[in-house]
């Protein structure tokens, strides 16, 4: 089964050359594999939405993720635990602490391809 035929409107015949520097294409081949969308694409998006598309959420190894999963929840029990005050509020202040490194990396992972 052949591709449809485009509408005589949609089909894009017409070539537009725009001149850029070496650290601008570098820039837009950047962001391209972010977006995981071509140059064209980006260039026509910015230049008719106002935008660049969305970055495409970064590939993580479900076993780390999974990990760090396991690790949060171990964090929790001992942050509900140390709010009874069962324990020292020392280990309180090092249980946040540790909770914001663990959001960190949670963005981190999700939201960086690197």
């Amino acid at each position: 089964m052949s591709r449809p035929r485009l509408n005589t409107g949609d089909v894009r015949s017409v070539n537009f050359t725009v001149r850029l520097t070496d650290g601008e294409v570098k820039k837009l081949a950047r962001l391209s594999e972010i977006t995981g969308r071509s140059t064209s694409d980006l260039m026509r998006e910015k230049l008719f939405k106002g935008k660049f598309p969305e970055p495409k959420l970064a590939r993580i190894d479900l076993n780390t993720f999974l990990e760090l999963k396991k690790i949060g929840v171990n964090l929790n029990q001992l942050t509900r635990l140390a709010h009874t005050n069962r324990i020292g509020m020392d280990l309180v202040v090092t249980l946040m602490q540790l909770h914001r490194q663990q959001e960190k990396i949670y963005a981190k992972l999700l939201f960086h391809d690197s």
